[in-house]
């Protein structure tokens, strides 16, 4: 994986698998990140496993943040989540708006905002399975223990973020005076 510029810079690091059509996902990717004012850097990848890519991405990202675009699907990852596990995933080709939501996504999570609402098709990945052939995401029953407990950690997570973002997760050190 070859970043484009010095990944200490505080970016989101956008891997991609070179394909047809992926200059048009990052022009949105970018511009939705843009628009909540966090930078991104990029970088060319070997392996066209989008959730592989978001989660690699999301290690060596300053932030913690990584998108993974391949041919096939779209990932948002955070590096405290396993990699099986990403936090957003649009299989198929998605659409513009999708690709910019992504980038929102994607910065809101850096800067612990809510996530921006999208159509029915991109749903977070702790309560949604990728379908490949047909090209969507799709909803899936909570079956056991694991897929509760991951979704409690998620929104505990999320929260975490969002409350640190606000200034409520500062932690203050009292030193005493001699």
């Amino acid at each position: 994986m070859q970043v484009d510029q010095a990944v200490h810079k505080p970016s989101i690091i956008i891997c991609t698998y070179p394909h047809t059509g992926s200059e048009a996902k990052l022009r949105e990717l970018r511009a939705g990140m843009e628009e909540e004012g966090v930078p991104c850097l990029l970088a060319d990848a070997a392996v066209a496993d989008a959730v592989a890519l978001a989660h690699k991405g999301a290690h060596v990202s300053p932030l913690g943040v990584g998108i993974g675009i391949s041919p096939d699907s779209l990932c948002v990852h955070y590096q405290k989540l396993p990699e099986r596990q990403p936090l957003f995933v649009l299989a198929g080709a998605g659409s513009r708006a999708e690709w910019r939501t992504f980038g929102y996504n994607a910065a809101r999570l850096v800067k612990g905002l809510p996530f921006k609402a999208t159509a029915a098709e991109v749903e977070p990945a702790a309560t949604a399975a990728v379908s490949r052939e047909q090209g969507t995401i799709q909803q899936y029953p909570a079956n056991g223990d694991m897929a509760e407990l991951y979704a409690t950690v998620r929104e505990i997570v999320l929260k975490v973020l969002q409350e640190n973002a606000q200034g409520h997760g500062e932690v203050n050190t009292w030193s005493k005076t001699p």
